[in-house]
């Protein structure tokens, strides 16, 4: 989570994600290299057209695409909306009401302390929010709080109710 004003909990993707791609995009272009590099070794020419567009391709990933999109995400989550701004290009806005929401998931991957690679989706009516890359801490933080209100709205109670069982009523 960055920050908490006046009860709006504002959370960005994880850093690791973004360290865990650029490993992965690294790698993928470190591999390019050699295979380029045994081609040539072995008197082979080397396609210099494919080799210009893969280094541009690169750079393009590396150097814009990727920081772009892990410093414009966020997600802001209150009792009364969830408010998501997505995008690399342009910006994209979703806003959803909490009265809307039906259920949230949480879904962590094996090492997702590690790399960060969690995702938190609400499930509403008619449609689906997901936001990816995403703390363990933040998921398990969103997801209670989430859980919390819906649980209240659909026990009839409030948010500080949230943690109470409601009587059964027996009949005889």
């Amino acid at each position: 989570m960055i920050n908490e004003i006046n009860g709006i909990k504002n959370y960005k993707p994880s850093h690791h994600a973004m360290l865990v791609l650029f490993c992965g995009c690294g790698g993928i272009g470190a591999l390019w290299l050699v295979m380029l590099v045994l081609r040539f070794v072995l008197s082979k020419s080397p396609d210099i057209v494919g080799m210009v567009f893969f280094g541009a391709y690169l750079l393009l990933v590396f150097g814009a695409v990727l920081p772009k999109y892990f410093k414009k995400n966020h997600l802001s989550v209150s009792e009364k909306d969830i408010v998501c701004v997505k995008g690399v290009i342009s910006d994209k806005k979703i806003y959803l009401p909490m009265d809307a929401v039906r259920s949230v998931t949480m879904i962590i991957t094996p090492l997702g302390d590690v790399t960060g690679m969690n995702a938190i989706v609400f499930n509403a009516l008619g449609s689906r929010l997901i936001m990816l890359f995403m703390d363990k801490t933040d998921c398990e933080d969103i997801y209670s709080f989430v859980n919390g209100i819906i649980m209240a709205r659909d026990n009839g109670g409030s948010m500080q109710d949230k943690n109470s069982i409601p009587a059964k009523n027996e009949q005889a």
